[in-house]
């Protein structure tokens, strides 16, 4: 029997250093929109904060994808979060002498955004190049428990943080996580990319796309994601929206509450191994459809309840809703990576980031915009039906019913 992937020295430090990242952007999810509607108490404005930290997916997705398989990915990573430690290091900078700005929020968040897209594309092309084909699910199942257990302390940590140093400050451990993150990228050692067989970089763009038109699986749950990330974003970019007003929580208890949610994803990320060897692909991408909807609509029940049971029903919500999305999001990415030569992989992991996280920035606005103009609660309710006629589609007329 051969040992845990983690005890493999090369993809322990990689795990180490996409552990402390991703602990720091869980401070962020709650520090960021807090400190937004500190200045302008205004969903709206959380949905244009929001739409900009996505919106550099849907421009410079395809780009990147290309020279992510051109330039050294472990390089890249370096380079990506160093950007976003001096953003993020900017905010509290800001906060000390008087001067900080919505305007500055929207720049942090754009180019914040930027070195993310780079990050993600390079992040998971790296993975093959760490391990064997056949510890693949392993390793990105490591990965995801990993952000589950991020997602758990984060928000809690960030809560803490906000109640106080205050949200400018908060931000603060954010950037420092990128820094140590940065280091552990640099003791990886150089990772120069395979030669590509496409000449051009207009012609290597294109080969990414195409792959992912031909490949039915992967092109229908990448329309998929579109329309998830849709009804994710929507809800999540006025969470802290719904927590102060609906649910009447301070930082402290709205950060509690995504931390208990955090719960979900490492459970399930934990058991995406066990279960892919249990239940079909197919079986196992339609049962997140069927239950996302359902799910998301508990939080229009927990403004009802007391205190307590609210905040516990919130979590159960968004942990289990969250848990099913992080193990097809292991599933799919582990059947890309096996699918895909090494050369194209980046390719095609930004094609279907381009198309998946475009998604991203259109549910940001839509769910600040509606929040200010029919309320949250709706908001809610939309995005439960939208996610329930989703699994009907899939239900009827999928490829992937059939894996």
């Amino acid at each position: 029997m051969e040992p845990p992937v983690l005890r493999d020295g090369v993809f322990l430090r990689f795990w180490g250093g996409s552990s402390i990242s991703t602990l720091g952007n869980q401070v962020t999810v709650i520090a960021l929109p807090w400190l937004v509607l500190q200045l302008t108490n205004s969903p709206f404005q959380l949905g244009i904060v929001g739409a900009l930290e996505f919106l550099p997916f849907l421009l410079f997705g395809l780009v990147v994808g290309v020279y992510a398989d051109r330039w050294d990915r472990r390089t890249i990573l370096l380079v990506a979060d160093l950007v976003r430690f001096g953003m993020f290091a900017s905010v509290p900078l800001a906060a000390f002498y008087h001067v900080l700005s919505l305007a500055q929020l929207y720049v942090v968040a754009f180019v914040a955004g930027t070195a993310r897209v780079w990050f993600e594309v390079a992040h998971y092309s790296l993975v093959p190049a760490l391990v064997r084909p056949a510890r693949v699910v392993e390793a990105n199942s490591s990965l995801e428990v990993t952000e589950g257990v991020s997602t758990l302390i984060g928000p809690s940590l960030g809560g803490l943080l906000i109640k106080v140093f205050g949200a400018a400050n908060a931000l603060f451990a954010d950037a420092i996580s990128f820094l140590l993150a940065a280091i552990a990228w640099l003791s990886l050692g150089p990772r120069p990319p395979e030669a590509l067989a496409e000449v051009g970089w207009r012609a290597q763009l294109i080969a990414g796309l195409r792959w992912v038109g031909h490949q039915r699986v992967i092109l229908e749950n990448t329309l998929s994601a579109v329309v998830l990330n849709i009804v994710y974003m929507g809800i999540t970019t006025v969470f802290v929206f719904y927590a102060q007003h609906e649910l009447h929580f301070d930082a402290a208890r709205t950060g509690l509450a995504l931390g208990l949610a955090g719960m979900g994803p490492i459970g399930f990320a934990a058991l995406a191994p066990a279960l892919r060897r249990r239940f079909k692909m197919g079986q196992l991408l339609l049962g997140e459809l069927l239950v996302t909807g359902p799910l998301l609509a508990l939080l229009d029940v927990a403004p009802s309840l007391p205190a307590v049971p609210a905040l516990l029903l919130v979590a159960l919500s968004l942990g289990l809703a969250f848990g099913v999305g992080i193990l097809s999001r292991i599933l799919l990415r582990s059947y890309v990576q096996a699918a895909v030569p090494p050369p194209l992989l980046a390719r095609v992991n930004a094609s279907i980031r381009v198309v998946a996280w475009g998604g991203v920035p259109v549910g940001a606005f839509l769910g600040g915009t509606l929040t200010q103009i029919i309320g949250v609660r709706w908001v809610i309710a939309l995005g439960s039906g939208l996610a329930l006629l989703l699994f009907g589609t899939f239900a009827v007329a999928s490829e992937t019913k059939r894996i």
